[in-house]
């Protein structure tokens, strides 16, 4: 049996590989975010074929999660990370720990979820809590970056809005902001939304965050 596991919507992968080929026996099995796409009885011909298609979301080809791909990937180049939390209250955290060997990595997580916090823990500017909110793409950058010493190589954040109350039609329920910051590049945030109940949102969050980080990490380390 093929397989692979992809990062995305369930029903917008069904929708790539029917673009690949009709008629291909593949099973998807859905996991908020985090899907594994099982391919069976089909040639090497589909296999690449479905391979090339989906490579931007194909984070390994084999039945591993996404958090032991991660931490693999971080044991296998020497690399430490940290984490500060929002919106996902730990779950981050609690998810890289989840695997074997991650104390070889993993540096330390933060939750930082009051403005007070994220100030006095990670050193984001007041001004930019004031001007932007706490669930803004520079918030996020500060809460990574606030992280970043010697010991630690990469650094994520998330911050957002869970739900079920809190959403305003400029920051609705389930925008969230995910903030990456490294030894090797200035600090950046990228924008998600998602929808669901306040856990979905919440896991759909720190899947997004592992994954966006590991791109991150394929892409400059």
């Amino acid at each position: 049996m093929r397989v692979f596991r992809c990062y995305g919507d369930k029903s917008a992968i069904e929708r790539r590989l029917k673009e690949v080929k009709r008629g291909i026996s593949a099973m998807i099995v859905n996991n908020c975010m985090d899907n594994g796409v099982y391919l069976e009885n089909i040639d090497d011909s589909d296999y690449y074929d479905i391979l090339e298609e989906l490579d931007d979301i194909i984070y390994n080809d084999t039945d591993v999660s996404l958090e032991e791909t991660f931490v693999s990937f971080l044991n296998n180049n020497d690399l430490t990370v940290a984490v500060a939390e929002s919106c996902t209250g730990g779950m981050l955290s609690a998810s890289l720990v989840s695997v074997s060997g991650v104390s070889k990595v993993f540096y330390e997580g933060v939750v930082t979820y009051s403005n007070q916090s994220k100030i006095d823990r990670l050193g984001v500017s007041y001004d930019s809590l004031e001007e932007y909110g706490a669930v803004s793409e520079q918030v996020a950058k500060e809460m990574a970056f606030g992280l970043i010493d010697n010991e630690i190589d990469i650094a994520i954040s998330t911050t957002g809005i869970a739900g079920p109350d809190g959403g305003t039609m400029q920051k609705p329920v389930g925008l969230v902001y995910i903030g990456i910051a490294s030894t090797r590049c200035e600090p950046f945030a990228i924008k998600t939304m998602f929808s669901g109940t306040r856990e979905q949102i919440r896991r759909s969050a720190k899947n997004a965050s592992l994954f966006y980080a590991l791109q991150f990490l394929r892409e400059n380390y």
